[in-house]
């Protein structure tokens, strides 16, 4: 694998959620999403990234710790991001044979199978699907793991 950030996607949602909530990631996450401006780096996404992540600020809201406004704004920024979307029609009997080999969820699955499919790393904030693709040939790698590299690498 190649070891510039030119091709890789962010698994479910942890990541991009500390984006816009601050965390201790957050700085790594910036650093991470700063790439966007290479027009080298692509980042893929099955297509319920958009939902999950709005499910998630969702239940910030609830728990009173961030407003409706902010989310719709946050949503807003999210949906200009220059991901790939691919979509879940294309990733679903992959991602459920995988999901079925590794005892994890389909929604996982999908993460890994786009992985796979477009050869690229894929990045994660959960500890379990890491340590359940271990043993596999998938690229699998924790978010807290991975050096983003500077900008000027690329």
């Amino acid at each position: 694998m190649e070891s510039r950030l030119s091709h890789f996607h962010i698994s479910g949602i942890g990541s991009c959620i500390k984006y816009f909530i601050a965390d201790p990631l957050t700085a790594k996450v910036n650093l991470l999403f700063d790439h966007f401006a290479n027009p080298q780096t692509e980042i893929f996404v099955p297509d319920l990234f958009y939902i999950e992540c709005a499910n998630a600020l969702l239940k910030y809201v609830r728990a009173r710790m961030y407003t409706a406004a902010e989310v719709q704004t946050d949503l807003a920024t999210l949906k200009a991001f220059p991901l790939r979307v691919v979509s879940t029609a294309d990733l679903m009997v992959d991602a459920v044979a995988i999901a079925l080999n590794y005892a994890i969820s389909a929604y996982d699955g999908s993460y890994v199978a786009l992985s796979q499919q477009v050869g690229a790393t894929l990045l994660t904030l959960d500890g379990k699907l890491v340590k359940a693709i271990a043993a596999s040939s998938y690229n699998v790698c924790s978010f807290n793991d991975f050096e983003v590299p500077p900008l000027e690498s690329m």
